[in-house]
């Protein structure tokens, strides 16, 4: 058992030694997803419209029809401007003509908060109307042309149910197996792991959530969670030296220390994969 428990705090410190190396532009990246639905005839692009006129172009203009691009380039007199033709700062990767899969990505730091939709096509060009503000860390819109409306969007409480259980189910599986590893075995200790993980798991996301919306940049999401997560160890350790039983109260500590580190290095930061495929 010694042996076992040694192996596995090895791993832990390896796993953490790996995520605190990591360079700072690995994780997750904000994205928005737009299908069109009664498209125009022929090539069109879409971009971005948004009221920051800073930054340099997000494309080679070379590589694209320049009458469209003008197209698009029509509303920076009033003061809206293309994110991907004339610029972001930071930069956007997206697509002005619709990908494999018949939609258009929009990602990375210079994705706008809020923005309206533009389309150029050979019939001309317009913009919807009203600005559509994003209000959760992946996004999806459906875009009609011929309306020249959003139809439909993410819904936000279904969203946040989901990236609650992407975090919550596999926090569960990771420090479950960790407190089989440290002794912790009895129905009292798993009811008490139980109950702890879904009263910090539901804190973690109104505390990040109540935060984004404080400052209103949903990019900072994965920036803010590193200090949250630490509140949460510190609550943890507490809890679980408190209430845990069968074991000294520095193992229940250590517990909780290796337990949260396990769950974020090797499963916090690729769960935005897991919320986007459910989301599908």
């Amino acid at each position: 058992m010694k042996r076992m428990f040694s192996l596995a705090a090895s791993l832990l410190l390896c796993l953490a030694l790996l995520g605190g190396t990591a360079s700072a532009d690995t994780g997750p990246k904000q994205s928005l997803t737009i299908t069109v639905v009664n498209a125009p005839e022929g090539v069109y692009y879409l971009d971005l419209l948004q009221q920051d006129g800073d930054g340099s172009p997000n494309i080679h203009r070379e590589d694209y029809d320049p009458t469209l691009l003008e197209g698009l380039e029509g509303w920076e007199d009033e003061g809206w401007y293309p994110a991907l033709v004339h610029g972001t700062n930071p930069p956007l990767f997206g697509d002005l003509v619709p990908g494999e899969d018949g939609a258009h990505h929009f990602t990375y730091f210079g994705l706008p908060e809020t923005f309206r939709i533009a389309v150029s096509s050979a019939g001309g060009a317009q913009a919807t109307a009203e600005p559509f503000t994003r209000t959760v860390f992946h996004t999806e819109l459906v875009y009609d042309y011929e309306s020249n409306t959003i139809t439909r969007s993410t819904s936000t409480a279904g969203y946040y149910l989901t990236q609650f259980l992407s975090t919550f189910l596999p926090t569960l599986v990771v420090e479950g197996v960790l407190l089989w590893l440290f002794g912790f075995r009895t129905r009292r200790s798993v009811a008490v792991f139980f109950i702890v993980n879904l009263v910090t798991q539901v804190a973690l996301h109104i505390l990040l959530g109540s935060a984004i919306l404080a400052v209103g940049a949903h990019s900072l999401y994965y920036l803010m969670l590193l200090p949250v997560e630490l509140l949460i160890w510190l609550a943890e350790a507490v809890a679980y030296g408190l209430l845990l039983r069968g074991q000294k109260p520095g193992r229940r500590v250590g517990y909780a220390l290796c337990a949260n580190a396990a769950s974020y290095t090797a499963g916090f930061l690729p769960l935005h994969f897991i919320a986007r495929f459910l989301l599908g």
